[in-house]
């Protein structure tokens, strides 16, 4: 298989994993959100915060430090929100508090200094629309999550004719930007294959990424019907009623 597939069973996912009485499995899980969180949490902080790239990192940073420190995220209720809406309203919460207990002063300004840039007097108020870095927040996810499946792929691609479909993938669908005007006669041409060797191995490696995104999807799910949502609004993948 092509996907990545950390946890033994499809009930066994990250999310669940950070619930566990073992110790390792509590490890994976957490190694498993932190990366695909890194970037949403810290795209987050630096445009609801106006914050420098430094500060946001910093800040994004001692954030994770402080939800793995005090296991915060073992504390979430599948039932009320789904995970990411768990995180954001996570790091909302702690950023005021670092702020109010100054700990970013005494760290030497950061946080501090970037929100009185700002024009914030005390403690920061929500932004008039707080629907833009909500879903600023939700955009960076589902880029993060497009990316580690892309990496994911990238990683099995250990034959000849994978990593050359992964190159011609890479060249057609990542590096291509929206003024290039590449088809696939070029890629043929620049690959020295035919036309329909080249649309063959993009459809391949099309499918093996979207099955690589939804095995991450899985693995970042609580439950089975938050899966299929997801999995839907992402890819448009049709759901089946239970008989």
């Amino acid at each position: 298989m092509n996907g990545f597939t950390p946890f033994p069973e499809t009930r066994w996912t990250a999310i669940r994993a950070l619930l566990s009485d073992d110790e390792a499995a509590r490890q994976l899980g957490w190694d498993v959100v932190s990366r695909l969180y890194w970037h949403p949490v810290q795209s987050y902080i630096r445009a609801k915060w106006n914050s420098s790239e430094g500060d946001a990192n910093d800040a994004a940073q001692n954030f994770f430090a402080y939800v793995f420190e005090r296991d915060t995220f073992s504390k979430f209720d599948s039932s009320k929100a789904r995970f990411r809406h768990f995180v954001r309203v996570c790091l909302d919460r702690f950023l005021i508090n670092e702020y109010k207990a100054g700990i970013a002063q005494k760290r030497g300004g950061g946080m501090v200094d970037s929100l009185e840039q700002s024009g914030v007097d005390g403690v920061p108020l929500d932004p008039a629309d707080p629907d833009s870095f909500e879903e600023l927040f939700e955009q960076e996810w589902r880029r993060s999550l497009f990316e580690t499946a892309v990496s994911d792929v990238e990683t099995l691609a250990t034959t000849d004719t994978a990593k050359l479909q992964f190159q011609i993938f890479k060249r057609y669908d990542i590096e291509r930007g929206s003024a290039d005007k590449l088809t696939y006669d070029d890629l043929a041409r620049e690959f020295n294959l035919s036309t329909a060797t080249v649309t063959n191995h993009l459809h391949a490696m099309r499918t093996k990424v979207r099955m690589a995104l939804l095995d991450r999807l899985r693995s970042i799910t609580a439950t089975e019907e938050e899966f299929l949502e997801e999995s839907q609004a992402l890819l448009g993948v049709k759901r089946t009623s239970k008989k």
